[in-house]
């Protein structure tokens, strides 16, 4: 069983992954912990809101008991948390707006069957093809559309940047549309027999059965219940499109044996015996195997902890960030943020535009007004304190030693910690060769004129601690004796650069302890209760969270233009 949703060129997946998913026939050898250990509560943002729909268009039920019914314990899964319950019941009323008008539900899915005579190179005798979506026909049956919940803004609904494929080539879409096309009504297996066969839908009404004269793809906006049209053709379209663009990448899909460690890790049940992953035990000083296995970075930690000594930890914060609830007011970028961002897309791309050359006050770009990197526009009133950042830079570019050839930015490092059976992911700013010293850059942008001098640089900046960590391991090549870590401060009068030495004991036990503080309570945790209070104030979360203050006053926390009755 494919799905036309894993090819898209853009979605950052394991490779290999992908196909094992398609390939449910592979046994892999038994590994040293479970192959799978799943999270008993939900980890799919729309996965309570496709349940509810389901009973709205399929069984009749009234929108309200049916998300009851989708948010209840049942015997796999808990109660579903109050933040992602108020999303839920907010997205449902969203995607009935949104869906197509005339048309009506189908109670199944339209999957294209391949039978072979005899089993063929990859051992399989039998192919099926299905798109993710919701399915619509027309009352006649000659239109057929595939609705796509998306939990995103109807702007941001279909949209094309410069590193995707223009719509009309994408292969995802193709696959989709081919299956949408040709494909005949089926039931899927349940969630734990996806290697069985898909079973013909007996029960569904002629017009799901019948060849369409029309096809559409959609995306329906969770959010703001936009409906957005990405796909509209005839049958012998559809059919050259896929030849042309479907086909061919999803026979090389089904086929690809290449590892892309990264958040695929948490539920691939092939982890255990990954190649591409390094297992160490300790990173984050935890040892207990019983968690579902999780994906763990800095950033998660500070989610889950906030700023060390402001008392701002609080669990749903990071739970409901895990989750991706949208963030219609896009509280998580203010202008300093977007800044920060632009500062290092900037950076990045002097490097990689010109490898080798040191950087020069005179390549920031002009501050008198706004300015752009990447996919950051930095305003105005940001733009000036912007670029003297990105001129402080030149003090301190690794292409000033001449023994640096290359600088490679935000590369992603995996790592599976066995004693905690977490994976620990680091995103450094940039890693470097220095003569025979492996570097480990972390990058930051300060606007404070006189910063206080940190007492615990580990704890104000624990992506320093992790690199401490990492930077001794062989991540980057075999020779690690001489790795450095370096925090690079870009401020509005300058640039300080702080040289860290991972091997220093005395660094490498205050690294340890801090790492463990950001952990230790996120992977013993299995509630994720909310702890409110002044921090809420700036949580993008608390639109969906919206949780009682401890003296029993409600929080009030900001209304969402488009979710104004989102409550939990």
């Amino acid at each position: 069983m494919f799905a036309g949703s894993s090819l898209r060129q853009d979605n950052g997946r394991c490779p290999y992954k992908a196909a094992l998913k398609a390939r449910t026939g592979i046994r892999l050898p038994a590994g040293p912990l479970p192959g799978y250990k799943a999270d008993p509560r939900e980890t799919f943002n729309l996965g309570p809101t496709g349940t509810a729909l389901d009973l709205i268009e399929y069984a009749g039920v009234h929108p309200d008991e049916a998300v009851r019914r989708a948010l209840a314990a049942t015997h796999e899964r808990p109660e579903a948390d109050p933040g992602l319950a108020a999303w839920t019941r907010f997205a449902v009323q969203r995607y009935l707006e949104g869906r197509p008008p005339g048309l009506l539900p189908v109670d199944c899915t339209w999957i294209v069957v391949t039978a072979l005579g005899q089993t063929d190179a990859r051992g399989a005798k039998r192919y099926e093809q299905c798109a993710w979506g919701r399915p619509y026909v027309s009352a006649d049956g000659r239109v057929r559309e595939l609705c796509i919940p998306v939990a995103r803004p109807t702007v941001e609904v279909g949209r094309t940047t410069p590193d995707m494929t223009d719509p009309a080539e994408r292969a995802d879409l193709a696959a989709a549309a081919h299956v949408v096309s040709l494909g005949t009504p089926h039931r899927l297996p349940g969630r734990f027999r996806w290697s069985d066969d898909a079973r013909p839908a007996t029960n569904v009404g002629e017009a799901a059965w019948r060849p369409p004269d029309e096809v559409r793809i959609a995306e329906v906006s969770c959010l703001d219940g936009g409906h957005v049209e990405l796909l509209r053709d005839v049958p012998e379209e559809i059919a050259r499109r896929y030849a042309t663009y479907g086909a061919p990448e999803l026979t090389a899909a089904v086929s690809r044996n290449s590892f892309r460690p990264g958040s695929d890790c948490e539920d691939c049940k092939y982890t255990p015996s990954c190649p591409a992953l390094e297992r160490v035990g300790g990173i984050l000083g935890i040892d207990d195997r019983t968690r579902p296995r999780r994906v763990w970075s800095v950033t998660n930690g500070r989610s889950y902890m906030g700023r060390p000594g402001y008392g701002e930890d609080c669990p749903a914060r990071e739970r409901l960030r895990r989750l991706r609830l949208p963030d219609p007011e896009s509280r998580s970028l203010p202008p300093h943020v977007v800044r920060g961002h632009a500062v290092h897309a900037w950076i990045q791309q002097r490097h990689e535009a010109h490898p080798g050359r040191a950087c020069r006050p005179e390549d920031a770009p002009d501050g008198r007004s706004a300015w752009s990197a990447g996919r950051w526009t930095v305003p105005e009133e940001q733009a000036e304190l912007g670029a003297r950042m990105i001129a402080a830079h030149a003090r301190h570019c690794p292409y000033l030693l001449s023994s640096v050839h290359e600088v490679v930015h935000e590369r992603t490092i995996v790592l599976h910690d066995t004693s905690a059976d977490v994976l620990v992911v680091a995103k450094p700013d940039a890693i470097y060769q220095d003569g025979p010293s492996w570097v480990y850059r972390e990058t930051k942008t300060d606007a404070r004129r006189n910063p206080a001098k940190s007492t615990n640089i580990f704890r104000e900046r624990p992506q320093l601690a992790l690199a401490v960590l990492l930077s001794t391991r062989p991540l980057f090549g075999d020779d690690v004796k001489a790795a450095r870590v370096e925090l690079e401060v870009l401020g509005p009068d300058g640039a300080r650069l702080t040289l860290i030495d991972p091997f220093d004991p005395e660094n490498r036990a205050a690294a340890r302890r801090a790492v463990h503080e950001l952990a230790a309570d996120w992977h013993r945790d299995t509630t994720a209760a909310a702890r409110p209070g002044p921090h809420c104030g700036g949580c993008e979360m608390a639109v969906w969270c919206r949780p009682a203050m401890t003296d029993g006053a409600a929080f009030d926390s900001p209304t969402c233009p488009t979710a104004g009755a989102a409550k939990g």
